[in-house]
Formats: C-alpha cells, structure tokens, sequence
C-alpha cells in the first residue's frame, strides 16, 4: 500500500515545485516590466497644441453707423465679414443693433434698455464702434475753448463706455469684446481735430485694458495713408474694402496673430 502511495506524493510535489517556480517567474516579470525592451514600450499620448482660433458662434455688433455698416455693400459690415472669414460654411449668427448717428450715451442706453438683454448674453462676441460721432460733432472757437470742449466731451464718452462695458460683463462675463478705434478722414482739413484724436484713441486703449476679454482694434494708423481706397464715395465712413481691413485687423487680434 505504501509502495502505491510513493509515486503519488512524487508527482504532487514535483506539480507543487511546478506552480512554485512559475510563480516567482511572472512575479519578477512583472517587477520588471516583463521581457520587452523600454524604447519598445507604449507612450503615452502626446498633447498636441494648436493654433488659437475664434470660437464665436454668435456676433453682437452694437455702435454707430460704422458699426452699422453704412459705406459697405448692402447686408455686409464689419460682423458679416469677420464670420464670412472664420467660417465659410455660415454658422454663425450676427445680431446687428448699430443705429447711425449714435453717440456713446446712445449707445450705454442701449445695453441697458431690458429688450436688448438676450442680444448681449447670447453674444459670444460683442464689436462696438462708437466714439466718432462724440468727437466729430465738438464745437470749438480757438485752441482753448478745444481743448475745454474736447476733455468734457472725451470725459462723457469714456464714462459712457465704461458703462457699456460695465452692462454687457453684467449680463455676460464670458464674452470677447472689441473696441474698434477711430480713424481720421480730414487730416488735412482740422490738424488741431487730429492731434485730439490721438489722444482719444489712448483713452479708449486704457479703458479696453481694463477689461481682460476687451481688445482694441486700431484702424488710424491703416486709414491714413490709404483713404482714397478705404473710404468710400462720402469721403466719411469706410468703403468695402476699408471694411474688409479693419475686419482682417481683427481677426488678427483676436487670434494673436499680431
């Protein structure tokens, strides 16, 4: 009977020593990784950066005239044409509550008036031109009574624009704003009127700086040496192709690319 039993125990101990061993194989496999070499080892994904781009898929433009679009082809302006350039397959809407003539006061009215309220929160960009009315309506006699006309008027505008601004954060945090600046189209006719629009363009830069998500789109510097072609027939607002290259300009900056 014992003669029986020997061979059993044999092949269960040698099965027993069988498990042991490959055991502590696949442990230490597993310590080290196993048998396959590091460089032949999965990475993990890379992050992979890309270029910035705008994601506004609904544009509010509010303002004067310029904002309106007056001087351009009809249904274009600087909205239309900044969506046409980001996004040739027309998803984006464009609400459109520019009047001409306004003024900043005008303009701050606005946005504070209840039934614009949807217009600026829905808005994932909001484009203001505003300012020029303010500035070109100053009545002065001689330098002095200028430069007193021109810090009451700038004064106003800069409270009305804070305002503005102060009213679409309000109502929407998140979204992008852009002050597109004046230009001069009578720099030969009133050089005092010129220097004064220097100094307004500034004041708008600071109040833009102001507001993290605000940018300030400049438009003087490309205006003036190119009015016969930027202006349109009425010699005041800007012709199709001056929109077009304040619309470029923004796209710029607004995806620093400047």
């Amino acid at each position: 009977m014992i003669k029986k039993i020997w061979p059993l125990i044999l092949i269960v101990s040698v099965a027993l020593i069988l498990v042991f061993v490959t055991g502590l194989i696949i442990a230490i496999a597993i310590t080290n990784g196993g048998d396959k070499n590091p460089e032949t080892l999965t990475n993990p994904a890379e992050t992979i950066e890309t270029e910035p781009v705008s994601a506004a898929n609904r544009i509010l433009v509010l303002g004067d005239s310029i904002g309106f679009g007056v001087g351009d082809e009809p249904d274009k302006g600087i909205g239309k044409r900044y969506a046409a350039l980001i996004d040739p397959d027309n998803t984006i809407t464009v609400a459109n509550l520019s009047v001409s003539g306004a003024i900043s006061a005008d303009l701050a009215a606005l946005v504070a008036a209840p039934e614009n309220a949807a217009f600026i929160s829905a808005a994932d960009l909001v484009i203001i031109s505003i300012g020029g009315n303010d500035l070109s309506r100053i009545q002065y006699q001689d330098a002095l009574s200028l430069d007193v006309t021109f810090q009451e008027t700038l004064n106003r505008y800069q409270e009305s624009l804070e305002a503005t601004i102060s009213r679409i954060r309000a109502l929407n945090p998140e979204t992008q704003i852009a002050l597109i600046g004046l230009y001069n189209p009578y720099p030969d006719q009133d050089p005092q009127k010129s220097q004064k629009l220097f100094e307004w363009n500034y004041q708008t830069q600071l109040i833009a700086a102001a507001d993290n998500k605000t940018a300030y789109i400049p438009t003087d510097e490309a205006f003036k040496y190119h009015l016969q072609t930027y202006l349109a027939t009425d010699q005041f607002h800007p012709s199709s192709i001056g929109y077009q290259v304040i619309t470029e300009t923004l796209d710029r900056i607004l995806n620093g690319i400047d």
